[in-house]
């Protein structure tokens, strides 16, 4: 049964508008003390770097409004890339130039002309027909039906300028002219504060980092806009109710099963949220005294392997860093919260990307201006509520497995999984997110590779592949500091009288994988097929199928059985939008019977 956080976010309006009077709103502002140290931190340097090169870069950028050709074709054919980064007119590249802009003119107040040019770029996104992405407004089908009244909705990214927009207001105050400042205040309480007051939303109760994302972003606008204690202690209330659906979200172990990418993103924000929070009631609401937020709070240093790589389990990706302000600020909360070996800290601004300026800011704000401490990793970590095992031993190679079920937050159907790095070098593969679309949310989503079965490293059982949906699971699942054990037959829909227990055993001291699939099953299949993934091309010889390259490889061996691998590639999209080629490694096993035992050992 999952532990259900109640205590901590149960304060009501009335308790919050009592603490709210307690304490001044200025205690959210920034200081010029802040200003300079952010200029002066010399573990600061490449953030300052960065912030110059997009601001010339955004500076020498007109502004463009979105056509609407661009802004349709998500429903025309799913394709959200164009609207969403198009370099010249894209949503995002216009938050680039209010992220950069915002953070310029208040880190060089002597740059007038960032000023101007960020004044511009605020009137602009007042303008703009929606703060929402078109996917997240199901289409424009649902404007055009009347599905909604108007294009005004509560999203991520809605909710994210709303912050953005409000905070910038309080870091630059009365050096804005004011018809921009009544501006910005009438379409923040148009677009995101009312319609939040009144209406009721999905993600309010959601758990995934819509909860923290949206809630976060408004809690802080909020705490930013309104003066009124009463108002913004019933908003805050209504605020608590995502955050409590959002840490319901993860295992009771502290894993975010939308992946480790998702925990920078989601906890990122409600991290920012609890801060300003805690600030802003002097404080007495301390969300991160919560012992489930600790649990979480340590989750990402589980997920490190050496040459900053990461657990790619879910919509995640195998690049693993950690952020350094947000890092160093939980370590104030949290004395077992640790900076790990080898693990790149990144603090910065891009040209590209979403432009998520309550992260960025608040990473410069928080960053240490001393030395960071580094803290060799331990060995295993066992996350038995969530089904994972991740461990690293001898040549820096890193294991990580996986049971769970099939309707985790961005699920992929990848029971039994798991991936394998040596030295940094990824030699068995977990794909990760694939291109976001249109079709990538839909009914059609396990048809890709990213998603199916049939892209993970997992038995293809007679042509059949594992199915989508909460009962299709692991089942017996154990777990200890030498691997896991589980049955992975309920995950294909095979009925009682079925198994498939799958083990995989890892040997720390050795830095050696062994793989064993036991099937006994009520009818023999035609095949079982064991698959293998890899983005590099393996190689057949002699003493195996050499997985990796020149700088770290490792050969698998099929050590029980008889089968000739089949190598062949295939082109998939990453979340980026740019094609890839994926190698398979596949096991095919004809006629094989019903009880019938495959190991493999990976060396």
């Amino acid at each position: 049964m999952r532990k259900v956080v109640k205590a901590m976010f149960d304060y009501t309006a009335q308790q919050i508008t009592e603490i709210l009077s307690r304490h001044e709103k200025s205690l959210i502002s920034r200081t010029e003390e802040d200003r300079l140290r952010v200029l002066n931190n010399p573990n600061l340097a490449s953030f300052r770097a960065d912030l110059d090169k997009c601001l010339e870069h955004y500076m020498a950028k007109p502004l463009y409004a979105i056509p609407f050709s661009v802004f349709r074709r998500f429903e025309d054919d799913g394709d959200r890339t164009q609207f969403e980064f198009d370099p010249e007119k894209g949503y995002f590249t216009v938050r680039g130039h209010l992220e950069s802009k915002v953070i310029g003119a208040w880190l060089y107040p002597e740059r007038e002309d960032i000023l101007v040019a960020l004044q511009d770029t605020i009137w602009a996104i007042c303008d703009e027909y929606t703060w929402s992405l078109p996917a997240c407004l199901s289409g424009n089908e649902a404007l055009r039906a009347n599905l909604q009244e108007d294009s005004y909705t509560v999203d991520l990214f809605a909710a994210e300028t709303a912050d953005t927009l409000a905070e910038a207001l309080m870091l630059l105050g009365d050096r804005l002219d004011p018809i921009v400042i009544k501006r910005v205040q009438r379409e923040l309480k148009k677009r995101v504060i009312d319609r939040f007051e009144t209406g009721n939303f999905h993600w309010l109760n959601g758990r995934s980092n819509w909860a923290a994302v949206c809630g976060g972003s408004i809690g802080m606008a909020c705490m930013c806009e309104i003066d009124d204690n009463e108002r913004l202690g019933r908003l805050l209330e209504k605020v608590m109710i995502s955050m409590r659906s959002f840490v319901d979200s993860f295992s009771d172990d502290g894993a975010c099963l939308e992946g480790s990418g998702y925990w920078s993103y989601g906890f990122g924000y409600f991290s920012c949220f609890a801060d300003t929070l805690y600030k802003r009631t002097g404080g007495e609401i301390n969300l991160f005294a919560e012992p489930r937020i600790h649990d979480i709070a340590l989750f990402p240093q589980k997920c490190c392997f050496y040459g900053n790589r990461g657990v790619s389990f879910s919509d995640s990706g195998s690049s693993m860093s950690l952020n350094l302000g947000l890092t160093h600020m939980l370590s104030h909360h949290y004395s077992d919260m640790f900076v790990p070996e080898g693990v790149r800290l990144v603090c910065g601004i891009g040209i590209g990307g979403c432009h998520r300026f309550a992260r960025t800011i608040r990473d410069a704000l928080w960053a240490p201006d001393g030395e960071i401490k580094r803290t060799p990793p331990e060995s295993c970590y066992m996350l038995p509520a969530a089904q994972w095992y991740i461990a690293s031993g001898k040549d820096n190679v890193g294991v990580a497995a996986k049971g769970g079920h099939n309707a985790e937050p961005h699920n992929h159907n990848d029971i039994g999984n798991f991936l394998i790095y040596k030295n940094g070098v990824e030699i068995i593969s977990d794909l990760g997110s694939g291109e976001y679309t249109k079709k990538y949310f839909s009914r059609e989503r396990y048809q890709l590779a990213n998603c199916g079965s049939q892209g993970h490293c997992v038995p293809v059982i007679g042509g059949l592949y594992q199915h989508e949906g909460a009962q299709y699971r692991a089942a017996d699942f154990s777990i200890d500091e030498s691997g896991v054990r589980m049955d992975i037959a309920p995950a294909y829909g095979l009925g009682d009288g079925n198994s498939v227990i799958r083990e995989i055993r890892f040997d720390k001291d050795a830095g050696q994988l062994t793989v064993s699939d036991s099937f006994s099953l009520s009818e023999a299949p035609k095949d079982i097929i064991e698959r293998f993934v890899s983005r590099i091309q393996p190689k057949q010889t002699d003493d195996g199928v050499v997985f990796g390259n020149e700088v770290a490889s490792m050969t698998l061996k099929l050590t029980s059985g008889n089968a000739e691998a089949k190598i062949y590639s295939g082109t998939e999209m990453g979340h980026g939008g740019q094609p890839f080629t994926v190698w398979y490694t596949d096991y095919v096993f004809d006629a094989p019977g019903a009880n019938v035992k495959y190991v493999f050992e990976l060396k």
